[in-house]
């Protein structure tokens, strides 16, 4: 039985020249787009997303998983040709932190109208 690697196509935005977005794409392979390893930043067995694949989950642009990384709020490694994989459990802390920070705006907001 002949086994198929299948590739997701994924649609990001590029900054060509300042103020000017266009529309791009890039195929990932199948099996980088999750992949069950230890983190080695944090040491725990988890699911490594591909940056793309954050994005996604995350509702977000590629540029902003990238800022996170930046600012050391998620764990990631580097593929060998150079994809970025982005630790499950850093990824879900994040967005519970974002959950939280929007639940306490709302809140101060709504009481803020009465």
């Amino acid at each position: 039985m002949a086994s198929y690697q299948t590739n997701l196509l994924y649609e990001t935005n590029l900054m060509t020249r300042p103020g000017v977005d266009i529309m791009a794409s890039s195929e990932i392979p199948q099996s980088y787009i999750e992949v069950p390893t230890e983190c080695l930043i944090c040491g725990e067995e988890v699911k490594m997303i591909a940056a793309e694949k954050a994005a996604t989950v995350c509702q977000c642009s590629r540029r902003m998983i990238y800022r996170w990384i930046e600012e050391g709020d998620l764990h990631f490694f580097e593929m060998p040709d150079g994809e970025v994989m982005v630790c499950g459990r850093s990824l879900s802390q994040k967005m519970d932190e974002l959950d939280y920070r929007t639940d306490r705006l709302s809140k101060r907001k709504s009481s803020a109208t009465r």
